[in-house]
């Protein structure tokens, strides 16, 4: 059931962000792999609150993954990271989240309004948050290996 569940889940955020990635003009030859990504990372997503039943730990952990997955693609592919984060990201904006807030603002139903507000900007919040902690981690395993690449070179010519 899950299993069934997850494809069609995985086939429908696909099919989603493929449809974005044409709007958006990607190039042709990353906008599979990044369609893919979107859907791999939906299904994280769902089994991530599956299993911790908290939306904010799910949103911060699959945008941590589509962070440093998008570093690599940048790097397999010789493309901006940005051509992999943003389209990966659609299936996750709360867009119900921002509908529901104005719905419940013009029936003035401020109380329903403030929570969709609160649970809106928090899970927005975890997206960009995830974005920023992978972009860091990326930065400082480079320079991780850039140093050790470096060491490496400096303690081969003292040697010579």
């Amino acid at each position: 059931m899950i299993l069934n569940k997850s494809i069609g889940q995985f086939l429908l955020a696909t099919l989603a962000t493929y449809g974005f990635t044409i709007y958006f003009k990607l190039p042709k030859k990353v906008r599979l792999i990044t369609s893919a990504l979107s859907g791999f990372i939906w299904v994280v997503y769902e089994l991530l609150f599956a299993f911790s039943d908290n939306y904010m730990i799910s949103y911060l952990l699959s945008s941590l993954l589509i962070g440093v997955c998008s570093e690599f693609f940048a790097v397999c592919f010789k493309k901006p990271a940005t051509v992999f984060t943003l389209p990966c990201l659609v299936p996750l904006v709360p867009g119900a989240g921002m509908y529901y807030i104005m719905y419940y603002f013009i029936e003035s139903d401020y109380v329903v309004m403030r929570e969709h507000v609160i649970k809106t900007t928090l899970t927005t919040s975890a997206l960009a948050l995830g974005i920023v902690l992978s972009q860091g981690i990326v930065r400082i395993i480079r320079e991780l290996i850039k140093n050790y690449k470096s060491n490496r070179i400096n303690n081969n010519l003292t040697h010579e």
